[in-house]
């Protein structure tokens, strides 16, 4: 026997139904819950307390919500009994004030009004995904005047914040997934082929990522080659910066990247974190001799792969198996490696990323001694070149 609660449940499964009706006028109501297909009580003392309660509940108790519609049932022992033989919803205010959405409803549909009106090319869109035009209650004329102005000025060459529309600052920003389903359809001229970022595929200014640049060569700081010793600039200009030096070495740690040495006609880029996939846009690297120091671990020979991709003449450095013996007192606990790709790896790099897999492993590319890491840099980069 269904309880309160659990008509409640079987109710709020039919709301996005109910919704979808309203815009399509279709006949919703009766709503029944119960059918034809409630089995007959055996025990009508066990099922007296629930029959009470579904009884209780009901809108011959309550004024508004489910009836219940009773059958005869007759037992041995107490004689013929009233009991439930469906539960429905008559009407659309028992089955939306039940569920305590009166005012939602009316919400929606004023909305659904709204943007089919404005926008008659989403009205299918609308009756597909009723519950996204609830979710953003209270934003769809904000929603539609940012739309209609992306339609009618294409893609815009602002930041978020700069679209000259009458929404706070931040609408956009917080917008974007449900912006991101609308534009499409609604100004498809903003829509560009890369969907990497929010703004990229609609047009919109972002925030440019730091490239920083540090040199290990004094004679590198000049006017008409590095502006400054350590210099950090956007992304858009760090892929035109042309440095006339023949070596770059590229390491993930800040400190690392502090204290590197110096090192003849080499400049150092900071790879922290997810900088190394930028580093594709840097096309000039191509025309240099590139060495990277990575941390041992999945993300650091991920990142001398991601390098290898776009450069091929990347050379690693103390990512190899000596390195890994000296200062394997210092490793830590690493989670498996996931990821399916194929590395581009040396048969040396992965078999230490391989071991590394294998014994749950990590070495940080600062828990290597400095003494021995100046030593290997040089060694690897100026007396080869």
């Amino acid at each position: 026997m269904l309880s309160p609660e659990q008509i409640r449940k079987r109710a709020a499964n039919r709301y996005e139904d109910f919704l979808r009706s309203l815009t399509t006028q279709e006949v919703f109501f009766p709503l029944s819950l119960f059918g034809s297909g409630m089995s007959r009580v055996a025990d009508y003392a066990k099922a007296r307390d629930a029959i009470t309660e579904l009884r209780s509940h009901s809108k011959q108790i309550k004024g508004a919500g489910y009836s219940v519609e009773w059958k005869q049932q007759t037992f041995r022992r107490y004689g013929e009994q009233q009991m439930p033989g469906n539960v429905l919803f008559a009407t659309r205010q028992d089955y939306t004030q039940f569920l305590g959405k009166c005012a939602e409803v009316r919400r929606f549909e004023q909305d659904f009004t709204l943007i089919s009106t404005a926008f008659p090319e989403i009205t299918e869109w609308a009756r597909r995904y009723p519950l996204k035009l609830i979710e953003h209650s209270g934003d769809w004329a904000d929603l539609i005047s940012v739309c209609a102005y992306l339609r009618e000025h294409g893609r815009p060459n602002c930041y978020l914040r700069e679209l000259p529309v009458e929404v706070d600052t931040k609408f956009i920003e917080r917008k974007q997934r449900i912006l991101a389903e609308l534009l499409p359809i609604l100004a498809p001229s903003c829509v560009g082929p890369d969907a990497s970022t929010f703004e990229v595929r609609f047009g919109f200014r972002q925030k440019q990522p730091l490239i920083r640049f540090r040199a290990l060569d004094a004679r590198l700081v000049a006017p008409d080659r590095m502006p400054f010793p350590d210099f950090a600039i956007p992304l858009d200009e760090a892929s035109i910066i042309r440095i006339p030096a023949r070596n770059v070495l590229i390491v993930e740690n800040e400190t690392t990247f502090l204290t590197l040495p110096a090192i003849p006609e080499t400049f150092a880029v900071l790879g922290a974190g997810d900088a190394v996939a930028l580093f594709q846009r840097m096309n000039w690297l191509s025309g240099v001799s590139i060495f990277y120091w990575g941390d041992l671990d999945a993300h650091g020979f991920e990142g001398l792969s991601l390098l290898r991709t776009n450069f091929p003449q990347t050379t690693s450095i103390m990512m190899d198996l000596e390195t890994y013996g000296l200062f394997q007192k210092f490793t830590k606990r690493a989670a498996p490696y996931a990821s399916r790709l194929e590395l581009r790896l040396s048969e040396a790099e992965n078999f230490l990323f391989q071991t590394l897999n294998s014994e749950g492993k990590l070495l940080e590319q600062e828990r290597i001694a400095l003494p021995y890491a100046e030593c290997q840099l040089r060694k690897a980069i100026w007396p080869i070149t």
